[in-house]
């Protein structure tokens, strides 16, 4: 099975010395994904997590678009948030991404992020 890199400039570029995705087979694997502006590659909006959460699964949507799938075909994502406080707020953003049959999620509060980040996201999906 071939393993394909996957790389759009629709998504922020990674800032260390790793990939977007991989695509293997009809699977798509992503990095963590941030709220990075694929612009300007800056956080937006530091200490917001819902509009984090907003613009992490909006460069996640397009990172699985190259990889040619979607987020609808997501079938399991790796939550980091900063505080489990906020475990709410991000959750009622993620659920308007994910509003039928989301996919299995594990999260986790890994404290302080850089630059006021809040929330990074990965996932696994299916290529139909």
């Amino acid at each position: 099975m071939e393993k394909v890199r996957i790389s759009t400039q629709k998504a922020p570029m990674p800032s260390g010395w790793y990939s977007q995705a991989y695509k293997l087979g009809n699977m798509v694997y992503t990095a963590g994904v941030t709220a990075a502006d694929p612009l300007t590659q800056e956080i937006v909006s530091p200490g917001n997590i819902e509009k984090q959460t907003e613009q992490v699964l909006k460069n996640l949507q397009e990172i699985l678009v190259a990889a040619g799938t979607d987020l609808n075909h997501v079938i399991k994502t790796l939550v980091f948030v900063s505080d489990i406080n906020k475990f709410n707020e991000f959750n009622e953003i993620y659920k308007k991404f994910f509003p039928v049959d989301p996919p299995v999620r594990s999260t986790v509060e890994v404290g302080n992020f850089l630059n006021g980040m809040e929330v990074e996201i990965e996932a696994i999906a299916v290529i139909e």
